[in-house]
């Protein structure tokens, strides 16, 4: 098939969605950040809450508390009270969510579905696809970014959805709120320019090999791409050798430990006593972008070798695109660029890109070789496929 600009395509869209709107299938997200009861539930409009064969209309700003009863969860409005083991809220408006009564909460578009999972209250928020990438993108990226930019990251935030549907199946849910999936938030933290660039895009998924891409991204990938199978991204620098990521304020970072906090990262139970002129960390290996694939820590007589991704979290470096030296006997410098993982979309790399002119297709053909754009609908096989193609997320 062959390859339509992005505008042209947005073009054939809109001449379609005439007839026939983008394909917008609905999203089960697990608001982990709800687990506790009392819940307080309200809504700037009158909304419904359906459960057990039951049907309450509730009036606008009325609250229902929530409490669980074992298996079964109650609604309480005043001295009415109703139980159900799953309930169902929906509503014209965002329903608020708080664990505080007359508090500020979060507020949700769609529906939500209460039930108990695992001995705690599960709340999901049942919505379109295109809505939920509205809480989405202002989150995972800064909506100040260019307009272009922040296509790409609303196309590959969709992407990544289709592709890890299955992530959360065992939870009952499609995908969760929090950094294991994509960052989500309510109503309240939506942005005007997020908004334009999922509405811009609506429908729209990066393709390859006949399925959905896993539309991973990183914020700042140092100036290299880190490989995500059989391909490394080009490298990501201008005709003159700057970095598009550059204007990351923490592109290049610097950050200094004692020997004993290397040692003590590595998991051993007891502390060492450092031999003086005796203790060191090395590279062992990297991968094909230069990342630090195994580390060796010497301390005397004593050797351990730890993966590069593992010691980076446990010492909370922001990548493992680095270089390591000793200093003054027992300080352990690192010193590297870039933030995150390194794979997908760099997106302080797609913003200096947009700055420099480039389009949202021109900037995802970068960082994922080989993919085009495509209608969500010539995809949409994958999306009912009982498959779990989950991802580094």
């Amino acid at each position: 098939m062959k390859r339509l600009p992005l505008y042209l395509l947005l073009l054939s869209l809109s001449v379609l969605s005439k007839t026939q709107e983008p394909l917008n299938p609905e999203v089960r997200v697990w608001l982990t950040r709800w687990q506790t009861v009392p819940l307080y539930i309200t809504s700037e409009c009158a909304w419904r809450a359906a459960g057990a064969g039951m049907l309450h209309n509730v009036s606008a700003g009325e609250t229902a508390t929530v409490e669980r009863d074992g298996t079964r969860l109650t609604l309480r409005f005043g001295n009415k009270s109703l139980l159900a083991k799953e309930w169902m809220l929906e509503g014209e408006a965002p329903l608020t969510l708080s664990n505080a009564q007359r508090s500020s909460g979060r507020s949700y578009r769609g529906s939500l579905v209460l039930r108990v999972y695992k001995g705690r209250l599960q709340v999901l928020n049942v919505l379109p696809l295109e809505e939920y990438l509205l809480g989405v993108v202002p989150l995972e990226m800064p909506p100040s970014f260019p307009a272009e930019a922040l296509k790409a990251q609303a196309i590959a935030a969709r992407s990544w959805t289709v592709r890890n549907r299955h992530k959360h199946e065992a939870d009952g849910a499609d995908v969760c709120d929090g950094t294991h999936c994509q960052v989500y938030g309510d109503a309240t933290v939506e942005r005007e320019s997020a908004t334009l660039a999922v509405q811009n895009t609506a429908g729209i998924i990066m393709v390859k090999d006949d399925a959905p891409v896993d539309g991973v991204y990183t914020a700042d990938c140092g100036g290299q791409p880190a490989p995500d199978g059989s391909t490394l991204p080009t490298v990501d620098r201008d005709e003159s050798g700057r970095d598009y990521c550059v204007a990351n304020p923490a592109h290049y970072w610097s950050l200094r430990f004692s020997f004993r906090e290397v040692w003590q990262a590595l998991g051993e139970d007891s502390p060492p006593e450092v031999p003086k002129g005796k203790v060191n960390v090395q590279i062992v290996q990297t991968d094909e972008s230069g990342r630090v694939v195994t580390f060796r820590i010497l301390c005397g007589d004593r050797t351990r070798e730890v993966e590069g991704t593992k010691l980076r979290s446990r010492l909370s470096l922001p990548s493992t695109l680095l270089r390591v030296r000793l200093e003054q006997g027992d300080v352990i410098v690192f010193e590297g660029s870039g933030s995150g993982h390194g794979k997908g979309l760099c997106q302080w790399g797609a913003a200096g890109r947009a700055r420099a002119g480039q389009k949202a297709e021109d900037i995802l053909r970068v960082y994922y070789p080989g993919a085009r754009l495509a209608p969500l609908s010539e995809a949409m096989w994958q999306w009912r496929r009982n498959r779990k193609l989950n991802s580094v997320r």
